[in-house]
């Protein structure tokens, strides 16, 4: 049971990288639950996704 939460958790943990970072969260939701703590390093080591205020003009 402890071990269904705990990927869980990297589900949640690596969505909310995601949104702050402007990413899909649907997608690393899924990675998160796919890849536990690998999804989260990814995601960390991730730079920020381009949101409506960045980019090119």
């Amino acid at each position: 049971m402890e071990f269904v939460l705990m990927w869980i958790a990297f589900g949640c943990a690596a969505a909310s990288l995601a949104k702050g970072k402007n990413f899909n969260v649907p997608l690393w939701v899924v990675l998160g639950l796919l890849l536990g703590p690998f999804a989260l390093l990814i995601m960390a080591l991730r730079k920020p996704g381009e949101g409506p205020d960045q980019g090119y003009q």
